[in-house]
């Protein structure tokens, strides 16, 4: 185990690094990285970032400033893809031809945006939004943007709707599903995003999907033709319709991925001198779901480091997610469970502060989730109530009288 080959300078890759090192490894460590440049942290793509002028500083966007990777005495190479996995001699290699041995290989390529499957897609205009490069181009063309479409209400789409309305460019949000966040979230808090976005002059189109991306000769945007025949005008239109996770290494060196890299408890996979974290790997106490967030890639991260350092693992916590739009700060706990949303008991719950709420989910009597929009204190009892497995009784919490920090006693 001289040598730990980690492929993927993401928020998982990087953390393990990190705790590698904290639990004493002091072999070496290489990164590669498909990407040029030092990496950026992904959350604020979608938020702060496209709210800077073009050409501003990325410094305070960086996930590891450069002096990062020489106290830690991390080999990182960006630039470099990552082709195949020989197993059999312990090797990968890369596009350039090059192969490099490792004693422990870690997966944490994370997962790529999912194409738009209409005709125009090619359009000069049209954009995804995964990495640094995805939004510096966005950035760029803001100049010139005055309408924009929303291909996707999930939080990817929301944020950067959010984005986009606070630099003065109207947006439309187009999404398939009947409501906002219908893979993910409550009904309740559905209804509290598509109303904020509402307030601030954002046209929801739910329930309809796009047919085509209208081009001029030119290969320029003009807008969007969806699947009812209405035509939206649009400078600039950006496709958040979920990702595909990277499993294609994995999958071509015969390890076994379905929605993500299958794993076990440690975040191993079934060759022993493999592991996967973050987004590219499957939650494997929710399995088959895959857990996309910083919680999680840290986690997975802090898991795998553990286990290839023989210390002990970290202590659980309850998944933990959260976004920004607008004025208001989102922030949820454990996972609501849409697909059994007719046996799902909600309350929402109205916070302290104005145009606040949490919303609380359970299934077969067990608290599963709790969602909250500014209200951080609904939050932290919420999170703390699921990670000691205590189930408040759903008439305490639509009681407004009822004291949440009471629960905590």
């Amino acid at each position: 185990m001289s040598r730990i080959i980690i492929i993927g300078a993401s928020h998982a890759g990087l953390s393990c690094a990190e705790r590698l090192r904290h639990h004493g490894f002091d072999g070496q460590i290489t990164i590669f990285d498909r990407e040029d440049g030092l990496p950026l942290q992904r959350p604020p793509l979608s938020k702060a970032y496209l709210k800077t002028e073009a050409g501003t500083s990325e410094e305070a966007f960086l996930l590891r400033k450069a002096d990062w990777f020489e106290v830690f005495n991390i080999d990182f190479q960006p630039g470099c893809a990552v082709r195949s996995i020989d197993r059999k001699s312990g090797q990968i290699e890369l596009a350039d031809g090059r192969t490099e041995a490792y004693g422990q290989l870690v997966i944490a390529a994370g997962a790529s945006p999912r194409q738009l499957p209409v005709p125009g897609g090619q359009c000069k205009g049209v954009f995804e939004l995964r990495i640094a490069r995805d939004a510096r181009a966005i950035r760029a063309h803001l100049a010139h943007t005055k309408k924009a479409v929303v291909i996707g209400g999930g939080y990817i789409g929301l944020e950067a709707a959010a984005s986009l309305r606070s630099v003065g460019i109207e947006v439309d949000i187009v999404e398939m599903a009947p409501r906002l966040l219908a893979r993910v979230a409550s009904n309740a808090l559905s209804e509290y995003c598509a109303d904020l976005h509402q307030r601030h002059d954002v046209r929801l189109h739910c329930g309809k999907g796009v047919e085509e991306i209208l081009c001029d000769d030119g290969m320029k945007l003009r807008g969007v033709r969806l699947s009812d025949g209405t035509e939206l005008e649009a400078d600039l239109v950006l496709a958040g319709i979920g990702v595909v996770p990277e499993s294609q290494l994995a999958m071509q060196a015969g390890l076994k991925a379905e929605n993500g890299i299958i794993v076990n408890s440690e975040y191993q996979t079934a060759d022993a001198a493999i592991w996967a974290i973050g987004d590219v790997a499957r939650a494997p106490d929710i399995s088959p779901v895959r857990i996309e967030s910083i919680h999680h890639a840290q986690y997975s991260a802090s898991v795998a480091a553990a286990a290839i350092t023989a210390m002990p693992a970290p202590v659980p916590e309850a998944w933990w997610f959260w976004s920004d739009q607008y004025e208001v700060k989102f922030q949820m706990a454990g996972i609501v469970p849409v697909a059994r949303e007719a046996e799902m008991i909600s309350v929402t719950r109205t916070g302290r502060r104005e145009n606040s709420l949490s919303v609380w989910s359970w299934l077969d009597g067990q608290l599963v989730a709790i969602e909250a929009g500014n209200d951080g204190q609904a939050y932290m009892i919420g999170k703390k109530c699921l990670e000691a497995g205590r189930h408040p009784d759903p008439q305490e919490i639509a009681n407004p009288e009822f004291a949440l920090k009471t629960l905590l006693e």
